[in-house]
């Protein structure tokens, strides 16, 4: 019986799991090497053909010190790319915002790499509506390509991309990694073409197209002003924590059946209170709680919404964390301030003493460590339990813990907010 053919990976993790040697010379044919660069190719196990830049001894000035931000996400680019002084290869018309780390640009290249890639790799001789130029950005028509970074994988430290065109047909990965060398690092690009054959006769092309590659992607890496949009992409993002309920679950406003009622609540209408259920009861991992889901009945319940996601750059966040943009959360971020005390009150009226839930902003993400990404057959997760949530977490700026003003005490005068380290204890 034969195996069903293999489906094409499109995250970076999911281009691991299909072919774990894809940035070692294992399996690939070497077809040009110099001490700096490399380009290697092989036929594709899900069909097609591979391609590989390697490029060794990449200098990227003033390259941050977690490395694995070294790759702007998608949706920052386009968020600034039209920001005076952002150099950018590729002209960005339209953008679709996916999630955080995840999204759909459009947009056309002026790059004679991208053209002699064309003469070389692509398949000008058979043209669609879709691919005028398979399989490259085109200058006279934009090209939809869908972006997704991943930090930290496959080793802590690099900075990886995978992208691929509508329809799965041109697709591949980006990843960087820091060499021993401060501030060079290895550059490695793989690509998936239709065809599987590869111009083992284009050496003197080959050569021209492997020093295009190095001089584009250095200038990439080190284009004008890219510190400043890897200052924008590092602060684009705010991480929300919830800590401390190991004496039940948070409370939420509610109208009818309340558990405990609160004076406090009078002045916004929010009187009623009650234990917080949640409605991801089928997702074993969010069944007893789900930061996004509690952060938005809150908001709600004042007259305000927020978009708020439990993942971040491909990876699943852990239960009591989510993630907003900061330009969302800094229009909301006092008004939610007004309820989160009433909350705690409730939660202290149901419970007895001075021991209350805390929320958090710009805390450390953590990541579930048990999320897998899903097998391109449709496997699901291994049944594991959730971890244990008493993990040591570093939380900056504590704000809706130091800034609270409970109406039924007296006014305290607020406290500077500073970087502590806490127990979580869901």
């Amino acid at each position: 019986m034969e195996s069903a053919p293999l489906i094409a990976p499109l995250a970076v993790d999911e281009w691991f799991q299909a072919m774990p040697e894809v940035l070692t010379p294992v399996s690939w044919s070497l077809a040009l090497a110099r001490p700096d660069a490399q380009l290697w190719h092989r036929s594709c196990p899900w069909g097609g053909h591979l391609i590989k830049f390697d490029l060794k001894g990449i200098q990227i000035q003033d390259a941050p010190e977690k490395t694995s931000n070294l790759i702007v996400r998608p949706e920052v680019r386009a968020a600034e790319s039209g920001v005076k002084g952002v150099a950018a290869e590729t002209l960005i018309s339209r953008s679709e915002f996916v999630a955080p780390g995840e999204a759909i640009l459009e947009g056309r290249t002026y790059s004679f790499l991208f053209r002699l890639c064309n003469v070389l790799f692509g398949d000008i001789s058979n043209p669609s509506k879709a691919f005028p130029l398979y399989c490259f950005h085109d200058t006279v028509c934009p090209i939809a390509v869908h972006q997704k970074v991943r930090r930290d994988c496959p080793s802590e430290g690099d900075s990886a991309i995978a992208f691929w065109q509508g329809g799965q047909t041109f697709h591949g990965i980006m990843v960087i990694r820091p060499e021993t060398t401060k501030g060079e690092f290895n550059v490695v690009f793989a690509f998936r073409i239709m065809q599987d054959k590869f111009a083992s006769w284009a050496t003197f092309q080959f050569r021209k197209v492997l020093q295009a590659v190095r001089n584009t992607t250095q200038w990439f890496l080190n284009r004008p002003n890219i510190q400043k949009l890897r200052e924008i992409d590092e602060k684009f993002y705010v991480v929300l924590s919830i800590q401390s309920f190991k004496r039940g679950l948070p409370m939420i406003p509610c109208s009818r059946k309340p558990l405990v009622t609160i004076d406090a609540g009078e002045r916004l209408g929010l009187p009623h209170w009650r234990r917080y259920k949640t409605q991801q009861e089928h997702n074993p991992r969010k069944r007893k709680f789900h930061l996004v889901e509690y952060l938005k009945i809150l908001l709600n319940a004042i007259g305000e919404d927020i978009e708020a996601f439990d993942t971040l750059d491909g990876r699943e966040l852990v239960s009591y964390q989510c993630v907003v943009r900061r330009t969302d959360w800094e229009l909301l971020r006092n008004r939610f301030a007004e309820v989160v005390p009433l909350a705690k009150a409730a939660y202290r009226r149901a419970n007895g003493g001075t021991y209350a839930p805390s929320i958090h902003e710009d805390a450390e993400a953590k990541f579930n460590p048990q999320e897998q990404t899903d097998q391109a057959d449709g496997a699901e997760h291994s049944g594991q339990p959730e971890p244990d949530p008493t993990t040591r977490l570093v939380v900056r700026n504590t704000f809706l813990d130091l800034e609270e003003f409970r109406q039924d005490l007296m006014h305290r005068p607020p406290r500077r907010p500073r970087t502590v380290k806490l127990n979580v204890t869901l």
